[in-house]
């Protein structure tokens, strides 16, 4: 007893933050998201610049036998939104997770986060504002998809593997991406709604 009240008397406890973790997760969260658009916005004017100068793309692979090339490679340069698709969308689909997890903390954080009613209204539009977003983020990143793997010129897949790693596994790069942001974004859009009613439903008491 006399041992664990030595080690008691040494036990330190850290205050909580006024704004709580949550908050900060949801600030966090936000962080991330606004990352995502700048650089979005970047490579959305990068790629069209590049589409404007053409942007070269394999068609066939350059064939060797014995270390001697028998065949050259075939390539299509692409121009205009073809183009832009070829630049944009690769980039789109792997950076997508950063927008995705974004949306994850930053509706966490605000769930979890007690919020003045008075103010209640504006959180509650901010949020709905933010599921608009990820809404149209998400249209958006399943048309580039859709429009990069079978619509634009591309090599040719030989091969059970290399279809499957081609139409499912690149596809599904963006499809989901596009489907979490599509479920977050419904979410943010109900929880404002459900906020709303209940605002309503003690206002009438």
């Amino acid at each position: 007893m006399a041992v664990d009240d030595k080690k008691a008397g040494k036990l330190v406890r850290v205050d909580t933050v006024k704004g709580g973790f949550f908050w900060f997760l949801m600030i966090i969260g936000a962080v991330l998201i606004v990352f995502f658009t700048l650089n979005m916005i970047i490579n959305f004017i990068y790629g069209a610049d590049l589409a404007g100068k053409g942007v070269s793309v394999v068609i066939k692979d350059a064939v060797y036998e014995d270390g001697t090339q028998v065949s050259k490679a075939e390539v299509a340069v692409l121009h205009g939104v073809s183009g832009w698709v070829a630049v944009f969308g690769p980039w789109m689909a792997v950076n997508a997770n950063y927008i995705v997890l974004g949306a994850i903390f930053f509706a966490i954080g605000y769930v979890m986060t007690a919020k003045d009613e008075d103010k209640l209204p504006v959180s509650i539009f901010k949020a709905r504002m933010l599921g608009a977003y990820l809404a149209l983020v998400s249209i958006f990143l399943f048309t580039l998809g859709i429009d990069r793997i079978f619509f634009i010129s591309h090599e040719a897949r030989v091969g059970t593997l290399s279809w499957i790693d081609w139409y499912i596994f690149e596809f599904m790069a963006y499809v989901v991406w596009a489907a979490i942001l599509g479920i977050m974004a419904v979410f943010l859009v109900k929880l404002g709604a459900k906020s709303s009613r209940r605002t309503e439903v003690a206002n009438a008491e």
